[in-house]
């Protein structure tokens, strides 16, 4: 059992994340119970906590949200069983800048319930399945924004080649559901994504996981027309030395926004890591992103170019962190206010008791 405070004081030019670019200094503190034990078959890691989120200026987005998080793991280590287990869930509020469908930026609140049940169940030496149920449930308190309930199944075999090369097939279901606070519409759907993997280490420093395959998203509501295109997920990590790593990643994706809108993202991203020594050490991320938006008010399109820097220094055996931050978002869209740039800088100090 453990007791962690985490504090934060971030400057942003930008709150809302639109062509208002209001700028504020925002105050978080973020106590957290953590409890873990794997004593048994099982291990099981938890936490709840408390953040308290204060703005200087635009108080009226101040919230207090509650954390939380179980995950059990069965076995907790492989002894001759032919499945494991991975049960996790949690409740878990969020105060954070959402857009529109028409761009305009908003701090919204929301609370969301998430479930998932993950096995991997060894046929033979060589043949795996994976099979998974994941249940997301997003409520919006924030007038403007609705409700989204998604559900989604991924199935997958996956044959090991040999000790550093498998590859499988694999199909996934997902259904997204609106809510009723909008009266456009609804963007409900239901998703099919038929996909080939292949999971590599090449080297001893370096490997990938790659899913690439089809998609397939029907709408309920007549007044949309059924989509499909290219489904693709790739992670490569790269240990340039012991002291450095790099990672990349690329994707295309379908998504649901809480504003009523159908996604497709297509992103692409690099991190690289580096420990100068036991006590620092820093991370430097960039990445692009294009997104087009399906609503019911006409398409938007937007391109986003994202950058960030994190440095962290530690004292006390690594029970206290601290972290020195900056970002910045380029987002250019087809809808004016959504046009926009925001820098953030924050320091942070991570204290486990």
């Amino acid at each position: 059992m453990a007791i962690s405070i985490d504090a934060s004081v971030i400057s942003t030019d930008n709150v809302s994340r639109d062509s208002t670019e209001d700028s504020d200094v925002i105050t978080s503190v973020l106590p957290t119970l953590q409890y873990k034990n794997d004593a048994g078959a099982a291990s099981i890691e938890a936490h709840v906590g408390q953040e308290f989120i204060t703005y200087n200026d635009l108080s009226e987005n101040d919230s207090e949200d509650l954390k939380s998080n179980v995950k059990i793991t069965f076995p907790d280590e492989l002894d001759g069983e032919n499945f494991s287990l991975v049960i996790e869930g949690g409740y878990n509020e969020y105060t954070s800048a959402r857009s529109a469908r028409g761009g305009e930026g908003s701090v919204v609140s929301t609370e969301e319930v998430d479930l998932s049940l993950k096995t991997s169940y060894y046929i033979t030496e060589d043949i795996t399945l994976r099979a998974a149920v994941e249940h997301l449930d997003k409520e919006s308190q924030t007038t403007g924004f609705s409700d989204l309930t998604t559900l989604t199944v991924p199935v997958a075999f996956y044959y090991q080649i040999d000790e550093s090369l498998s590859a499988g097939v694999g199909y996934r279901s997902r259904s997204s559901k609106v809510g009723s606070q909008l009266t456009s519409d609804k963007i409900n759907s239901d998703d099919e994504v038929f996909f080939v993997g292949i999971e590599n280490q090449v080297s001893s420093i370096w490997g990938y996981e790659l899913e690439v395959g089809v998609q397939v998203r029907n709408f309920d509501a007549n007044s949309f027309a059924d989509q499909d295109g290219l489904f693709a997920s790739l992670l490569v990590n790269w240990q340039i030395s012991d002291m450095t790593e790099l990672v990349g990643e690329l994707s295309n994706e379908f998504g649901t926004t809480l504003a009523n809108q159908s996604s497709e993202t297509a992103s692409v991203g690099v991190q690289l890591n580096h420990t100068f020594d036991e006590r620092l050490s820093a991370s430097l991320g960039l990445s692009y992103s294009e997104m087009e938006y399906t609503q019911a008010n006409g398409a938007r399109d937007d391109e986003r170019f994202s950058s960030f820097l994190t440095v962290d220094y530690k004292l006390m055996d690594g029970r206290w962190t601290l972290r020195g931050s900056v970002s910045h978002d380029d987002n250019d869209s087809s809808a004016a206010p959504a046009n926009y740039e925001v820098l953030r800088a924050g320091l942070s100090s991570i204290f486990v008791f």
